[in-house]
């Protein structure tokens, strides 16, 4: 642990943006940066920690890292995480680390050691660590503030004293903005992972695509560009609601709200933005339309 844990920054507004720290975790460089953002650019070093957020106006944006590699190993055409992955979802990284193996978990005390399996050093920082032993003991669900490979520091005491043991029941996952990844053309049934922003930045500071491990940030609120595919809209007229599924956006009708309802919410289609002239009622007629591509989405992922 470090010094900066329990540091109070101040709130700094310029031109109606202003940007908010994350609590504090280890393992994170930035910390106390609140110059407003290009929010627009990449960069291989980090700026800010993951986490923080950017609001201005109506918009909202969360700073994260993109994956090492997309998750189908292939990309789009030559451009990588650059060209037409602008406007799309791109998606955490969070997956738990699987079945942990406690060593001690005691009451009162507020870290954690176990024998497997290695963590990685503060790859878990600001995720989650649940522990349940099927005895007298409380459920314990608890914030990360650090780890290392075994020893796992929470953000306040264990309610109980856990089993030491391996199992199933003892899981601790990322936070949702340690890592982002392209889905890569994945199709709407396959893929439900969590989306946490949309991918819009178009360079770094020096003209390149972004790359594999650069820091960006991701829209979260506001209006933005929405890639869609008819294969993955709703049903003809009056669409209004959009998800998110597989590496696309899709708006989905009433009468596809049952089919739609496990993918996530990520907002509503903008008014006039369907394929069709806005009638005298001010909505859409329809969003299902491949010959347009797109949508203008007002998303409300994270405000």
């Amino acid at each position: 642990m470090t010094s900066f844990v329990g540091v109070n920054h101040d709130l700094r507004s310029a031109d109606g943006g202003t940007v908010y720290m994350p609590p504090w975790i280890d393992g994170e460089d930035g910390w106390g940066n609140l110059k407003i953002p290009d929010f627009y650019l990449s960069s291989s070093a980090q700026q800010y920690p993951r986490g923080t957020m950017f609001r201005k106006g109506i918009d909202a944006y969360v700073y994260t890292k993109l994956a090492t590699t997309l998750r189908s190993g292939g990309v789009w055409g030559s451009t990588g995480y650059g060209g037409i992955s602008q406007g799309q979802g791109l998606f955490s990284v969070a997956k738990p680390a699987g079945s942990l193996t406690i060593v001690t978990a005691t009451k009162g005390e507020s870290t954690v050691t176990i024998s497997s399996p290695a963590l990685t050093v503060n790859g878990y920082a600001g995720g989650l660590l649940t522990l349940y032993d099927g005895t007298s003991q409380p459920l314990c669900i608890m914030g990360v503030l650090s780890n290392t490979a075994t020893v796992i520091t929470l953000d306040g005491v264990l309610p109980g004293t856990y089993t030491a043991q391996s199992s199933a029941l003892y899981q601790i996952v990322p936070s949702p903005y340690y890592s982002v990844i392209a889905e890569y053309n994945q199709g709407a049934s396959t893929l439900f992972d969590y989306c946490p922003g949309i991918f819009i930045s178009r360079f770094d500071e020096d003209g390149n695509a972004p790359a594999a491990d650069d820091f960006v940030w991701l829209k979260t609120a506001g209006l933005v560009y929405m890639w869609a595919t008819l294969r993955q809209a709703g049903g003809g007229g009056g669409e209004r609601v959009a998800t998110i599924m597989g590496d696309m956006g899709a708006i989905v009708s009433d009468a596809g709200e049952s089919t739609y309802v496990g993918y996530q919410r990520i907002g509503v289609l903008y008014p006039s933005t369907g394929d069709s002239a806005v009638g005298s009622g001010g909505g859409p007629s329809d969003g299902t339309d491949t010959a347009t591509m797109q949508h203008i989405i007002l998303l409300d992922i994270r405000q």
